[in-house]
């Protein structure tokens, strides 16, 4: 999804005021620690869902439209969900 959407030049022009941070938390090894980063997730922000974007202020307070998790619809909804999103934190 994210290829699809994140170089498209309305989400561009918006992400490049944002500082940028991605955890991969889909490790396929049971053994690592993936387990950990999904519980982190659910007791920080209440959900596991992934992808799940967030926006956060220097304090790490979560700001603008709160979160934007599993997109549905294809490309072009998630593209105006995400457009829309980012929107509301600016």
């Amino acid at each position: 999804m994210e290829r699809g959407v994140f170089p498209r030049p309305e989400i561009v022009e918006r992400l490049e005021r944002f500082v940028l941070a991605k955890l991969w938390i889909n490790d396929p090894d049971p053994a690592a620690r993936s387990r950990e980063w999904r519980e982190m997730l659910e007791k920080r922000f209440g959900t596991s869902s992934i992808p799940l974007y967030v926006t956060l202020d220097g304090d790490g307070r979560e700001i603008g439209g709160g979160r934007l998790d599993f997109p549905g619809g294809g490309t072009d909804a998630f593209a105006a969900d995400l457009a829309a999103f980012l929107d509301a934190a600016l």
